[in-house]
């Protein structure tokens, strides 16, 4: 039987595995092993993000006889009960962050980073790994576009990279907290501007950049450590120096601030606005590949696109010529250009230049 990689959070009882699974030195579980409760629940408690199981023969002569199923992923993903718990979480959290936001911002109330972290983190608690996590979160957010529900999303990006790149928990804090406040100084800007579905004048748009300044501002004198302030000043800054409000270089920029930088222009480009729809991920993930290198820090960027290329792994996508094919190999050498299985045959996109995925089904 063939072999193939799963992520965890896809691993279903019955399966059995492939290969011998370790917790660094130490063998965990051994390969022929079929996965029960109890296997299951050892992987994820030992962090694995994924394992090698015997699957169908999908080698490229019998492709052919393979189908894609006829419910996606994502229908799958909306449709499950742990999505429909963590929608309606999401709306409360949203309600309750607005007015949290707003008493900040506008009504004198000071900043309680405990409590902001505890509200983000108890949303994030159910979930069994950072992928299944991102899964439902690549699902959720066409919910809504506002400041404070793309400063939620943003917060819990954030969270996961910073896992992805074993930051301590202390870290974790300060990252989650940081994507919360990082837009806080757009709840002193005009209404009318943050929300024009067009485009904005050049006034405008020096007005909208001041958000910067005035959320550094606030968050100092509400006395926030001064990573978090520095993040909410300088996550439009970019290493090369075009970004604002003071077009500084890489090295001149705070860590943090480089991390929300990353997620908050992903976040920003994905997740639907009222003047248009969100753009596919991977579109999103050639854009940092085409000018990411230069303008935002590798050593975040790179785990980033990485994580969210293998969150979409057997997923479904429609191509650029309409065909629809699912993701079975994820290339950590051009991310945004995974290899599918589209009508029983292997395509191999960095094979094909002119083809490209433009939608998540």
């Amino acid at each position: 039987m063939n072999i193939i990689q799963i992520m965890l959070h896809r691993v279903t009882l019955g399966m059995t595995l492939a290969e011998d699974v370790y917790r660094g030195s130490q063998l965990l579980i051994p390969r022929g092993t079929i996965i029960d409760d109890e296997v299951l629940n050892i992987l994820r408690y030992s962090s694995i993000v994924s394992v090698a199981v015997y699957g169908k023969d999908v080698s490229r002569q019998n492709m052919a006889t393979l189908t894609l199923p006829v419910q996606t992923h994502s229908e799958k993903v909306r449709e499950s009960e742990d999505f429909k718990e963590f929608e309606e979480n999401f709306k409360e959290q949203t309600e309750t962050f607005t007015y949290a936001l707003n008493d900040i911002a506008s009504r004198n109330k000071e900043v309680d980073i405990d409590d902001l972290f505890t509200s983000a983190n108890e949303m994030m608690a159910g979930e069994t790994n950072t992928y299944q996590l991102m899964d439902i979160l690549s699902n959720i957010r066409y919910f809504d576009d506002s400041t404070y529900a793309h400063s939620l999303n943003v917060a819990m990006l954030a969270n996961i990279l910073g896992r992805w790149l074993k930051f301590s928990d202390e870290d974790l804090k300060l990252l989650t907290v940081a994507g919360m406040l990082h837009d806080i100084g757009k709840v002193l800007t005009p209404p009318e501007i943050i929300k024009k579905p067009g485009r904005l004048t050049r006034e405008e748009f020096e007005i909208i950049k001041g958000h910067t300044t005035k959320g550094y501002k606030l968050l100092k004198e509400k006395g926030v450590s001064e990573n978090i302030a520095q993040a909410a000043l300088l996550h439009h800054e970019k290493c090369d120096g075009s970004g604002y409000p003071m077009g500084l270089k890489g090295y001149k920029i705070n860590e943090l601030a480089k991390l929300i930088t990353i997620v908050d222009i992903y976040e920003a480009m994905t997740a639907n606005r009222c003047y248009r729809e969100g753009i596919c991920p991977f579109a999103v993930i050639r854009m940092f590949e085409e000018e990411g290198y230069a303008k935002y820090d590798p050593k975040y960027l790179l785990p980033f696109l990485q994580g969210i290329s293998d969150t979409y792994l057997h997923n479904t996508v429609l191509l650029s010529d309409n065909r629809k094919g699912e993701i079975i190999l994820t290339n950590k050498t051009a991310v945004s250009r995974p290899s599918l299985l589209v009508d029983g045959e292997y395509l191999d996109l960095t094979l094909h230049p002119d083809l490209s995925i433009i939608e998540i089904l």
